[in-house]
């Protein structure tokens, strides 16, 4: 996995300290005719360079995820000291014991939306083989290594 930062590479941890667990920002898919379509979203948590989120089954968005299995997740600082980028391909946690698992580390109002990990409407899914970047204000994009 790249994290880039201008030509160079930065570390995992450094990357991360820009985008904590429960960050808001825009997830974009690709919608069923083909164009992109961002939406607002939160980030849970990153894992093993696996970055997690929520989702229902019953949204458009899960059907084109489906369909599309890459989305990129991007967040801007309010006042525009830097842009964090990530896509990757997405997976979904279908195994009941890793999903259990996840439904730990998700962000107490999403849990409190959903009641329960066994709601069948619930999905978690991951962004992994990611290219993730940083860019700070007008400044070259910056990598993870």
């Amino acid at each position: 996995m790249d994290y880039v930062k201008g030509n160079c590479t930065m570390k995992k941890e450094e990357f991360m300290s820009y985008l904590p667990n429960g960050t808001y920002g825009i997830l974009s898919t690709v919608a069923e005719d083909g164009r992109p379509e961002g939406r607002g979203w939160e980030f849970q948590y990153e894992e093993n360079g696996r970055f997690y989120f929520g989702t229902a089954n019953t949204k458009a968005v899960y059907q084109q995820l489906l369909a599309h299995p890459k989305a990129a997740f991007t967040y801007m600082e309010p006042k525009g000291k830097y842009t964090v980028r990530i896509n990757g391909e997405v997976h979904f946690v279908t195994d009941a014991a890793k999903k259990a698992a996840c439904w730990e580390k998700i962000d107490p109002l999403v849990q409190k939306m959903y009641q329960s990990v066994e709601n069948p409407i619930f999905e978690i899914l991951y962004l992994d083989a990611c290219n993730c970047k940083l860019a700070k204000g007008f400044n070259p994009t910056e990598a993870m290594e």
